[in-house]
């Protein structure tokens, strides 16, 4: 059964290729998408959001280091919480059909084109680039951190960081950048503008060996996000690339 891509209700009808539950709904969902060229949140309301948002975090990171230490539980149990607090957070900003499509894919053959074609620009041209950017710019870098953790992790910790980096990752990534901190430019600036800072902000919240790669991966999750309206497609392509890279360093 299909569902309608403005308000997720079951679609009865059988016009083919009918994607929202009638013309009333069909006109909401216009009206939505028009009333997104005017700003309905000040920059300043905007920005102090995503900074008290990204403090609460912080704030959680030390918490959970605090308590557990260096503990190899620590990074995961961070990871899941910071995503259930984003979950709640979303909760409280937006309305109920907000996150119901933020959380719902309308059109699920459209959705796996786009994961396709996600993971074809990461591997074919995102991480050439990032190969470039960084073989000029940080010669002297050494490998990203979580490459290290993943050489020096003992044999009963693996799978649990592969665990960490390919799935809670992911999940928690997008639930705040994509989800909070996107969906907040958005109600301030153009999808293109609200793409790009939320592509810095994901490039600048990781080492500088990976910015390049979490930039051109953050545009990439902040474009199909735009355009379908859910973080679903974005988070499953952003699992299996974490997955992928996962098992390349495992493996060698």
């Amino acid at each position: 059964m299909e569902l309608c891509k403005h308000c997720s209700s079951p679609i009865l009808s059988d016009t083919e290729n009918q994607v929202y539950c009638s013309h009333e709904c069909w006109r909401a969902y216009r009206g939505l998408q028009s009333s997104r060229s005017e700003p309905t949140e000040s920059a300043l309301m905007v920005w102090a959001s995503i900074v008290g948002v990204l403090i609460a975090l912080f704030a959680l990171l030390m918490a959970v280091f605090l308590v557990l230490g260096d503990s190899e539980l620590a990074l995961p149990i961070f990871t899941f919480l910071s995503g259930v607090l984003v979950f709640f957070i979303l909760k409280e900003v937006y309305s109920k059909e907000q996150v119901t499509a933020l959380f719902s894919i309308p059109d699920r053959s459209e959705a796996g084109r786009l994961i396709l074609l996600i993971l074809v620009l990461d591997i074919f041209v995102v991480l050439p680039i990032h190969a470039v950017i960084t073989i000029f710019l940080f010669p002297e870098a050494e490998q990203q951190e979580v490459i290290t953790m993943f050489e020096e992790a003992s044999d009963t910790s693996l799978a649990l960081l592969a665990f960490s980096v390919a799935i809670l990752t992911p999940f928690a990534e997008e639930l705040l950048f994509r989800g909070f901190i996107l969906g907040m430019l958005l109600k301030r600036y153009s999808d293109t503008q609200s793409i790009v800072i939320s592509s810095l902000i994901f490039a600048i919240a990781h080492e500088p060996i990976a910015m390049v790669l979490a930039f051109g991966g953050g545009l990439l999750y902040g474009w199909v996000r735009v355009r379908t309206g859910s973080i679903l497609p974005g988070m499953i392509a952003h699992a299996i690339w974490n997955g992928f890279i996962t098992v390349v360093v495992v493996m060698y």
